[in-house]
């Protein structure tokens, strides 16, 4: 049974590990646009200069400005709306040029209807929840550009650590050649053992060439996910993990229900087909309007009637105040039609809710499976490179006593670099596994955390 604990930033007390930093790679300064990267790079830094460079987040928040700007045109119905207008006229009356009140129009105007049997209030709430839909839909953008830019980075990672063991690989195979060279030449061994070793140690080279490759594409990756320039070269942060207890899955279940982002999404596009609903219903009947209006003929005063006064005012002013009921009778079934719809889009905005509740559920049960199977992974794979050193040095021991083949020792040596390749993987393979529970949860980072990054 695992008891490893997760302890970052659950918000239940726990933190998924503690890390110690070093530096893995070294390299020249990057201009990143906005930003010099003059020193090493956590994956933090990493996030927060993709954050800065895509493309993706830029889209998003405009979406956000507009939907905001959305809900304040909805506002804007329930204010009253003043209206100045003015033009000089010619007629059949007044057929030449002059510059008294007969030439000029110059009205002010005012109108408002506070109540229409509830669409405008309705509109506002509704264009408010497409204001929280858009704004989950930004979080779900950011939260896909940080896990990306987390698993390249712990890629890349483990790319700059399976060089690292390839070229030392290298070296051994290189000794072993030698050695076995110089044991021919005393004639303790057959050249078999040679030819042996030399085909291990081109091998080698071929593996070395490999993890090269991968190093490249692995920075590109990285690189591309930040906004940089593909061959930018960084100087990032390696990580080291100590494990402890993992939160109970129904917790993280629980959080994932309260936090995700795609949940609330969805929440918002349910409560606004509501919405969507309530006003296809009032359409449909009798309809009870409130509005009044006031005018103001301006250019009688600019010519006559200036100073204002109480009876001057009263002449040459308009007020308006209606109370209308309307019932509809006959539209082709226009109305009715646009209720059904209404309702066929709500019941599917909430069919849509609850598969996307069954689909996180998934989600979070093969995160948290996966992440258990990871720090399992730890566990195993380092056992598997200490039984494999001592299986390596022991049949290197008989081997220079002349009591083992190269066979064997060549044999064990590729054991022990493959228990070094799978420890790696599994140390890099639960960083991503973290992440992964943290964004299928709804919390991979706080909303505030890179917006000075």
């Amino acid at each position: 049974m695992i008891k490893k604990e997760l302890k970052r930033g659950w918000g239940i007390g726990s933190f998924f590990l503690f890390v110690n930093f070093s530096v893995i790679a070294l390299a020249s300064p990057v201009d990143s646009g906005n930003i010099i990267i003059e020193d090493t790079l956590s994956v933090d830094r990493c996030i927060g200069i993709a954050l800065k460079n895509s493309p993706l987040i830029a889209i998003a928040e405009g979406r956000v400005k507009k939907s905001e700007l959305d809900v304040s045109d909805a506002r804007a119905d329930l204010l009253p709306e003043v209206e100045l207008s003015g033009g000089y006229y010619v007629d059949k009356t007044y057929n030449e040029f002059g510059w008294d009140q007969h030439y000029y129009d110059l009205n002010l105007s005012a109108s408002i209807q506070p109540f229409n049997s509830g669409r405008t209030y309705l509109n506002v709430e509704r264009t408010h929840k497409g204001l929280i839909s858009t704004r989950e839909g930004y979080r779900l953008t950011r939260m896909n550009l940080i896990m990306e830019v987390i698993s390249r980075y712990y890629g890349l990672l483990n790319a700059f650590q399976m060089l690292d063991l390839r070229e030392r690989a290298l070296e051994q195979k290189k000794y072993q050649l030698e050695f076995s060279k110089a044991q021919f030449e005393l004639g303790m061994v057959p050249r078999a053992d040679t030819l042996k070793t030399r085909a291990d140690f081109e091998a080698a080279r071929v593996d070395l060439h490999e993890a090269n490759g991968e190093l490249l594409i692995r920075r590109a990756e990285l690189n591309e996910a930040m906004g940089l320039d593909l061959d930018s070269s960084l100087i990032i942060k390696d990580v080291d993990l100590e494990e402890s207890e993992l939160p109970g899955f129904d917790s993280v279940l629980s959080m994932a229900y309260r936090k995700r982002p795609d949940l609330k999404q969805q929440e918002a596009i349910v409560a606004a087909s509501d919405y969507n609903m309530k006003i296809a219903w009032i359409n449909r009947l009798p309809t009870l309007t409130l509005s009044g209006g006031y005018s103001l003929n301006a250019e009688r005063f600019a010519f006559e009637n200036f100073p204002v006064n109480g009876s001057n005012l009263d002449d040459n002013s308009d007020w308006s105040v209606g109370l209308t009921l309307s019932f509809p009778i006959f539209d082709g079934g226009v109305k009715s039609r646009a209720i059904r719809k209404a309702n066929i889009d709500l019941n599917n905005a909430r069919l849509e809710y609850e598969d996307l509740k069954r689909q996180v559920r998934l989600e979070v049960k093969s995160a948290y499976i996966n992440l258990e199977n990871a720090l399992e992974k730890i566990e195993l794979t380092r056992r598997q490179v200490a039984s494999a050193r001592e299986s390596y040095e022991a049949a290197l021991g008989r081997y220079k006593n002349g009591l083992a083949p190269i066979t064997e020792v060549i044999d064990a040596e590729v054991a022990f670099t493959q228990g070094q390749v799978n420890f790696i993987g599994s140390k890099y393979g639960f960083f991503e596994a973290e992440a992964l529970l943290k964004k299928v949860a709804g919390i991979l980072y706080d909303e505030e955390k890179f917006n000075e990054k």
